[in-house]
């Protein structure tokens, strides 16, 4: 399975290229658990989207 996590704001976004030391600290976590961090602009446009994914197993693996 997978765990998901989406998370989304109005604000004014995160410019094109900028490095954030707490974003890179989510991306860091989720590879060291084989997952993934994307990075965007709502679809709805103005403000950021994180979706932070991880794999889980279930209990007992």
């Amino acid at each position: 399975g997978e765990l998901t996590l989406t998370v989304a704001d109005d604000g004014c976004g995160v410019p094109a290229g900028a490095v954030r030391s707490g974003l890179r600290n989510l991306e860091e976590r989720a590879v060291a658990l084989g997952g993934t961090l994307g990075v965007g602009a709502r679809p709805q446009g103005g403000g950021t989207r994180l979706v932070w994914r991880v794999p889980v197993r279930p209990a007992g693996d």
